[in-house]
């Protein structure tokens, strides 16, 4: 690909990073916050006093996000109880769009920089081209003989493959530790 189609290649990505990625992590955290809200109380004087302060934090966050009554209706509730039940596959394909739409956007992001330093040299070169007198390729020709290496969201192991593991890990732990 040359340097216009980079251009172009770079604003895609960042908004498809962002259109993909600030719904799923709304209605990812708003999953959590429903499931802190139905599955915290296990029955007992103890739970009911401990999920108390959580219930009450939902229910102001819920008064005070009325515009996204849609993500309040539609978003999943997560069960530890049943790991595979349909509610949970929902949440994890929702889960896995927000590192998904964030590799987009970094991927956006590394395009990005990379063109920038291309363009300096190109600056640099027609500069060391007028001081020696040279009369060259002219600004457009240089973009177009230029080729950039594609970039794909794929090559961003530690992004799409091994944050959403960590993440997820780390908050069954806490999940487990707080007795849900």
């Amino acid at each position: 690909m040359n340097f216009h189609e980079a251009k172009s290649k770079v604003w895609s990505y960042k908004i498809i990073g962002f259109v993909i990625a600030l719904p799923a992590i709304t209605s990812t955290v708003i999953s959590m916050l429903k499931m802190l809200y139905f599955r915290l109380e296990d029955g007992t004087a103890m739970g009911a006093t401990i999920a108390r302060p959580f219930k009450q934090l939902v229910s102001v966050v819920y008064e005070n996000t009325q515009a996204l009554t849609l993500f309040w209706q539609y978003s999943p509730t997560p069960s530890l109880d049943e790991l595979l039940s349909r509610q949970n596959v929902y949440f994890l394909s929702i889960y896995v769009l927000v590192f998904v739409g964030l590799a987009f956007f970094t991927s956006g992001g590394k395009l990005n920089r990379r063109l920038r330093k291309i363009n300096q040299k190109i600056e640099d070169q027609l500069i060391a081209e007028s001081i020696r007198g040279d009369i060259g390729r002219n600004r457009q020709q240089i973009e177009e003989s230029i080729e950039v290496p594609p970039s794909t969201i794929f090559s961003q192991f530690h992004q799409l493959y091994l944050a959403p593991i960590f993440v997820a890990v780390v908050g069954g732990v806490f999940l487990k530790l707080a007795g849900l």
